[in-house]
């Protein structure tokens, strides 16, 4: 049973659960946009005709696009909040879905400039979600909101899987994209309506509440409390200054602040210089070649090794993600319990990450020997489940290393990961075509786990790092 951020069901509890529901559907609709093209890629080649290499293409132009937003939208994120970038996503996700069918008469490049230009539009998304879950939640519930959160793409995996194949078997994959676009277009209206990229821009009863359930600016608050008692009942005549009030707060206890620029204005080099950061990014882009591989080539996979369409290998398709849907939600409220028993942070991070790798190992050494498509499901849905671990490891790790520069550190590390998911799908089509075995590629996958595992023991850190230690 997952475990919720402290604090009452009202005011600011109510209100960084609603954050963190908004952050997980945004995930969900962007991660089933963006997946619903591998088994709709099936039918789609059946009728245009195309090769594994043409495949290829198409599957790696969303993270060519991608890799080049990534980094503007977290300094966008970190300065504006992260509303915007991620509105911008969902906006572009609903348009193409929606544009597919109309633009597929034009050939191969038109789906692929279009899958292309989602790829830019969702580049942001990633950073403007990290820069939020920074500002809106606590050092202790950073692990649960990451859960929660991750948990969003593996059930946008799922909705894919569940949705696709089986339209597009009984109604064309047209109809397909039509009904996802409709569902990004409905989910966008919705997060336009109860998502804030800082407390201080919801409405003023809720900002109240907010701040006095304790939510991020309520230690401010206190701390200005305490100062304005001190100061009055002063009896030796020293003046007690209130500490300075959250930039993020245009709003104090009903006091006007000055609202000041938030974020860095420039790209902080020094940062990227230090080995902990560097250990994140090296286990992200493990984690990006692993799963998505899995994402794009799990339909394609059936088909070549045990001649099954997408609309009938069902449950073959959609029970990996659901196991990891399911294994996500139960691990979100792992960290807590387990630092209530003497486990400290790094422990935790240590711990999750390494397994993570180790468990997606011995699977992707065992598929091959998988001899039917049930064996080789099973072994995908004990993967999928390992992989959902990182959610407590590296990836709440982001948020250790920074606060000030999260959407930057964020956006830089997703850029390099998603190089590649953009290289990934082009060297499998090139392997295919040539040797049109799996064997290699899958013990490639199996290789690079084991490098993570020394990554995340070797470099993981949990102290916020500043540029300043340089």
């Amino acid at each position: 049973m997952s475990s919720k951020p402290s604090g009452n069901t009202s005011g600011g509890a109510r209100g960084r659960m609603t954050q963190c529901y908004m952050l997980f559907g945004t995930r969900v609709v962007c991660q089933a946009t963006r997946l619903a093209w591998g088994p709709l890629l099936i039918y789609i080649s059946q009728e245009l005709k195309l090769g594994r290499k043409q495949q290829g293409e198409i599957l790696s132009s969303f993270a060519f696009g991608y890799i080049f937003t990534q980094v503007l939208g977290g300094m966008v994120a970190d300065r504006y909040g992260g509303k915007p970038v991620q509105t911008l996503a969902l906006v572009a996700s609903a348009m193409g879905m929606l544009l597919i069918p109309v633009v597929v008469d034009y050939g191969y490049w038109a789906l692929c400039s279009v899958y292309f230009m989602m790829g830019i539009c969702q580049g942001p998304a990633h950073p403007g979600y990290n820069a939020m879950a920074a500002i809106w939640f606590r050092a202790s519930e950073r692990g649960w909101v990451s859960s929660v959160c991750e948990a969003g793409p593996v059930c946008g995996t799922l909705l894919a899987l569940l949705i696709a194949p089986r339209v597009a078997a009984d109604h064309g994959w047209r109809t397909s994209f039509t009904i996802l676009g409709m569902i990004a277009t409905l989910w966008c209206i919705v997060w336009q309506h109860f998502a804030y990229s800082y407390p201080s821009e919801m409405p003023e009863e809720e900002e109240k509440g907010e701040l006095e359930d304790g939510g991020i600016l309520s230690t401010a608050v206190s701390q200005l409390k305490k100062a304005t008692m001190l100061k009055l009942n002063n009896t030796v005549g020293e003046k007690s200054k209130p500490p300075k009030p959250d930039p993020a707060s245009p709003r104090m206890n009903g006091e006007t602040v000055k609202t000041v620029a938030r974020g860095p204005t420039k790209f902080p080099f020094q940062f990227f210089t230090l080995l902990p950061v560097w250990g994140v990014i090296g286990q992200h882009m493990i984690f990006n070649t692993t799963r998505y591989f899995f994402a794009d080539w799990t339909a394609i996979y059936y088909e070549d090794n045990f001649k099954r369409m997408p609309d009938e290998s069902g449950l073959l398709l959609t029970m990996p993600f659901g196991f990891g849907a399911c294994v996500q939600m139960l691990i979100s409220g792992i960290e807590g319990p387990m630092i209530k028993r003497g486990y400290t942070p790094l422990q935790v991070r240590k711990m999750t990450g390494s397994t993570g790798f180790l468990i997606t190992c011995i699977c992707l050494f065992l598929m091959p020997m998988a001899q039917g498509p049930y064996t080789f499901c099973f072994l995908l849905s004990i993967l999928e489940g390992s992989l959902t671990l990182h959610a407590c490891g590296y990836k709440a790790n982001y948020m250790d290393l920074t606060t000030r520069y999260q959407g930057i550190f964020m956006g830089t590390g997703n850029t390099i990961a998603s190089m590649c998911t953009f290289a990934v799908p082009l060297a499998v089509a090139t392997c295919l075509e040539t040797s049109g075995k799996w064997y290699g590629i899958l013990m490639f996958l199996a290789c690079i786990n084991v490098i993570g595992i020394f990554v995340n023991q070797k470099f993981t850190v949990v102290k916020e790092l500043h540029v300043a230690e340089i």
